[in-house]
C-alpha cells in the first residue's frame, strides 16, 4: 500500500512562514509605515446611483481601525476577487467572524472596510449592486490612491492585490502587497483585526501537538458539530461523533485555513462533487454500505455563521463543514498553524478505525486528488 510521505517538516513549517509575507514590501507600504491620506471618491450600497461621497482617508476612517485592498481590477480576468470580496464582506462588513462575548452590532463602526480598484465609476457602481457589498469601494482609475501608497501600477488584471490594516493612528499593522484571496492570509487579516478591536482570539489558546501520526495508528475519536447542508433556519449545527462512521464508512478529514478562499473553495467543490459521484454510484449499482462508501469532515478554525454562509454560497451538499474554534480536533492531529490556522492537511481512516494515508501538505491539484482516489479505490477492494 503506498502512503505518501510527511511532507511539511518543521523546519518546512517555519519556512512557509517566512515565505508567507515575503512578498509584502516588494511594491507598496510596510508595516510600521504611516499611512498616506488622499482624497477618495466612494460609493456603497445607498450611494451607488448617484456621485459619490468625497473624502480624505483620514477622515474616512476618523479614528478607527482599517482594512483596505487596493485590487487591480474587478473582472473575470481577476479570478480571486470576487471571493476575496465576499471574504471581506462576510467576514469583517457582515461580522460573522466575530463571536463570542463580542457585541459586533454595537461595535461594528470601530472597523471600516475599503475595496480600491482600477476599475471606473460605472463599474464600481453595478458590482456594488450586483453582489450587495456592506462596504465601501473607491475607483481608483488614475492610481492617484494607489500610488500614494507605493504601488505604481500593475502588470495585468490578475495581480495581486495590496492589503493593509491600519490602526487607530494611521500607522500600517499588516501588509501584504500579493494578496489573491488565500486562505491563510484571510485568517492572518483577521488575527490583526481581532488585536486591534481587543476582541477575544480562540485561536490563540490552541496549544500545539508536535506528535507525529504515522499510518496504522488508531485514529483518535473525536466529537463535532457540522453546519448542516441546505438548512433554511440559522446554522443547524448536528452532533456527531468520529466513532459513529466507524465500521459503516470510510473518512476523509480535511483540514484547510479559512472558508470564502481560493484554494480552498476548489477543495470543497471538488470533495463534494466526489462524494455525490460515490452516492449516485452506489445507488445505481445497489452497493449501498459497501467498503466505497466515503464520508467527508471538513474542518477550520471558523465559526459556523461563516460556514453556513460559504456553504451556501457554495451549494455543498454531501460534505459537513466543521467549525473547531476551540482548536481541539486541529490539536488532536496535529494539523494547526502557529500562525492561527489549521495547515491544509488529509487523512483518511477505514472502515476498522485506522489512519490509512496522511498527506501533511495536501496540494489543491489534480496530482494529490488522484492519489486520495486511488487509496480510496484501494482500500475499498480489501
Amino acid at each position: 500500500m503506498a502512503i505518501k510521505s510527511f511532507k511539511l517538516s518543521l523546519f518546512g513549517l517555519f519556512l512557509a512562514a517566512f515565505s508567507f509575507n515575503a512578498s509584502a514590501g516588494e511594491r507598496g507600504l510596510s508595516v510600521g509605515e504611516t499611512s498616506p491620506n488622499p482624497e477618495l471618491r466612494y460609493y456603497n450600497k445607498d450611494q451607488r446611483f448617484y456621485y459619490g461621497n468625497i473624502s480624505t482617508l483620514y477622515n474616512y476612517k476618523e479614528d478607527n481601525t482599517l482594512l483596505v485592498a487596493f485590487m487591480p481590477q474587478i473582472s473575470k480576468e481577476n479570478n480571486y476577487a470576487d471571493v476575496m470580496i465576499s471574504a471581506f464582506d462576510r467576514y469583517f462588513a457582515e461580522g460573522l467572524a466575530f463571536s463570542g462575548q463580542y457585541d459586533w452590532e454595537k461595535n461594528k463602526s470601530k472597523l471600516k472596510i475599503l475595496v480600491i480598484s482600477k476599475n471606473d465609476e460605472s463599474e464600481i457602481r453595478e458590482y456594488i449592486e450586483q453582489k450587495g457589498i456592506d462596504f465601501e469601494m473607491v475607483s481608483d482609475i488614475n492610481m492617484d490612491a494607489a500610488n500614494s501608497f507605493g504601488i505604481s501600477s500593475w502588470s495585468s488584471s490578475g495581480d495581486g492585490s495590496a492589503v493593509y490594516v491600519i490602526d487607530k493612528d494611521n500607522k500600517i499593522v499588516y501588509a501584504d502587497n500579493n494578496y489573491k484571496g488565500e486562505g491563510e492570509k484571510l485568517r492572518t487579516v483577521q488575527k490583526e483585526i481581532f488585536a486591534q478591536l481587543n476582541v477575544a482570539d480562540l485561536s490563540a489558546e490552541i496549544v500545539l501537538n508536535d506528535k507525529i501520526l504515522m499510518p496504522g495508528d488508531d485514529a483518535v475519536d473525536f466529537s463535532f458539530s457540522y453546519v448542516e447542508n441546505g438548512s433554511l433556519f440559522g446554522s443547524e449545527n448536528k452532533p456527531a461523533k468520529l466513532s459513529d462512521y466507524i465500521g459503516k464508512k470510510n473518512v476523509i478529514i480535511a483540514f484547510y485555513p479559512a472558508p470564502f478562499s481560493m484554494s480552498c473553495m476548489m477543495e470543497a467543490r471538488t470533495f463534494d462533487s466526489y462524494a455525490e459521484e460515490q452516492t449516485i454510484k452506489n445507488i445505481t449499482n445497489s452497493n449501498i454500505g459497501s467498503n466505497e462508501d466515503v464520508e467527508i469532515l471538513m474542518v477550520s478554525n471558523s465559526g459556523t455563521g461563516v460556514l453556513k454562509s460559504w456553504g451556501d454560497d457554495l451549494k455543498l451538499k454531501n460534505v459537513k463543514l466543521i467549525s473547531d474554534g476551540s482548536g481541539k480536533i486541529s490539536y488532536l492531529y496535529s494539523s494547526f498553524n502557529p500562525m492561527g490556522f489549521n495547515n491544509r492537511t488529509l487523512f483518511i481512516i477505514d472502515k476498522s478505525g485506522k489512519l490509512s494515508y496522511i498527506d501533511w501538505d495536501y496540494k489543491v491539484d489534480e496530482t494529490d486528488f488522484s492519489q486520495v482516489t486511488d487509496h480510496l479505490k484501494l482500500i475499498s477492494e480489501k
